[in-house]
C-alpha cells in the first residue's frame, strides 16, 4: 500500500503549480465578470452554463494529469484512503474551494462573485499605488498572503510593475476628464471600504453554505470568524450618476488588469512547459489547450470519480489538519 502513497501528494503538487493554476484561474477571473452581487435570480441560467464549463475544465485538467502518471480512478481512490497525510502538505482555502466548486453550484457562484469584487479591489489598489495613497497594509508584500500562493504573488508583482510603466508612458494621452476621475477614485478610500464590505459579505455567505454542507469546522477554509456585515454606508455624499460613472471606470480598470494578468500567466506557463513537457505531456498540452478555448472537451466519464474522490480527500485532510492544531 505504501507504494501508492505518493499519488495524492503528487496531485496536490500539481494543483499548486502553473499547469493547473494558469487555466483554472484565468477561467475563474474572466468568467467572474458576469457574476455581480445581488443578481443571482437574474442571471441564474447563465451562471449554471458557466458552472458546467468549469466542471468540464476541472475534469479535463485532472484527467490529463492522471493519464500522465498512469493512475486509474480506482487506484486513485485507493491511494486517497492511505493514511491521513498529516503534516505532509499545507492545504489552502483556494485549493479546497477550486475543487469543491466543481461539485457545488452555490460554492462556485459565491467564489465567482467574490472574485469579481476582488478584481475590482485589485484594480483600485493599482490606482491608489500610482497616487501614493494606499494604506501601508495594502502595499505589495504587506498583505497577509495565503500560503502556497507564490505563483499569484509573482503574477501580481509583475502586473504592478507593468501597470506603473504603462501609466507613465500614457499619462499624457489621458484626456482631462478621465485623468480627473482616476485621481478622484484613487484618493477616495470610500471605494475601498465599499468593495471590502461587499467582499466580506460574500465570504459570510460562503461560510454559511459550508456549514450547511456539513463542513462542521469552517476554520479549515479560513472563514470561521466572518459574520455578515451590515450594509455599507458611505461617509461621502455621492450623486448616484457620479457613483455609476466611478463604478464603470473601475470596471474598465479591472478589465485592463485582467489582460495584464492573463499575459503574465501565459509567460509563466511557457516557462514551466519546457520542464514538464516530457514528464507530463498530456497535462501540459491540456493547460495550453484550455487557455485557448473554454468549451467542452472530450472527458472520460470516469474522471468524475477522480474529482469527487479528491474533493472528499481534501475535506478530510484539511479537517484533520485543523484538529491537529495546524
Amino acid at each position: 500500500m505504501g507504494e501508492d502513497a505518493w499519488v495524492f501528494d503528487s496531485l496536490v503538487g500539481f494543483l499548486r503549480g502553473p499547469v493547473w493554476n494558469v487555466p483554472i484561474l484565468t477561467f475563474i477571473e474572466h468568467k467572474s465578470l458576469v457574476f455581480e452581487p445581488g443578481e443571482d435570480d437574474k442571471n441564474e441560467a447563465e451562471y449554471k452554463k458557466i458552472h458546467e464549463d468549469y466542471k468540464n475544465l476541472v475534469d479535463f485538467m485532472l484527467g490529463s494529469y492522471m493519464e500522465d502518471i498512469g493512475i486509474t480512478p480506482g487506484q486513485f481512490e485507493t491511494a486517497c484512503g492511505l493514511g491521513t497525510g498529516k503534516n505532509k502538505t499545507k492545504f489552502t482555502h483556494g485549493l479546497f474551494e477550486q475543487v469543491w466548486a466543481a461539485d457545488d453550484f452555490e460554492i462556485f457562484k459565491r467564489m465567482m462573485v467574490q472574485k469579481n469584487i476582488e478584481l475590482q479591489l485589485q484594480a483600485l489598489e493599482l490606482l491608489q499605488q500610482r497616487y501614493g495613497v494606499l494604506p501601508e497594509v495594502l502595499q505589495p508584500g504587506k498583505k497577509d498572503k495565503e500560503a502556497g500562493n507564490e505563483n499569484e504573488d509573482k503574477v501580481m508583482l509583475e502586473v504592478v510593475r507593468q501597470s506603473k510603466n504603462e501609466h507613465e508612458a500614457h499619462v499624457a494621452a489621458l484626456d482631462k476628464e478621465e485623468a480627473e476621475l482616476e485621481e478622484v477614485i484613487a484618493n477616495s478610500l470610500e471605494e475601498h471600504k465599499r468593495l471590502s464590505a461587499a467582499k466580506q459579505g460574500q465570504e459570510a455567505l460562503l461560510a454559511e453554505h459550508f456549514k450547511k454542507v456539513h463542513i462542521t469546522d469552517p476554520t479549515v477554509i479560513g472563514v470561521s470568524d466572518i459574520q455578515a456585515p451590515e450594509a455599507y454606508q458611505s461617509n461621502e455624499e455621492i450623486d448616484p450618476e457620479e457613483l455609476a460613472r466611478r463604478t464603470a471606470f473601475l470596471k474598465t480598470q479591472r478589465d485592463k488588469l485582467l489582460a495584464l494578468k492573463k499575459a503574465e500567466r501565459e509567460k509563466q506557463l511557457a516557462e514551466v512547459e519546457a520542464t514538464v513537457a516530457k514528464s507530463r505531456p498530456k497535462s501540459a498540452k491540456a493547460a495550453r489547450s484550455a487557455l485557448g478555448r473554454h468549451g467542452h472537451q472530450n472527458i472520460d466519464p470516469k474522471t468524475l470519480q477522480i474529482r469527487r474522490t479528491l474533493a472528499e480527500k481534501l475535506k478530510k485532510e484539511v479537517i484533520a489538519e485543523c484538529e491537529g492544531g495546524n
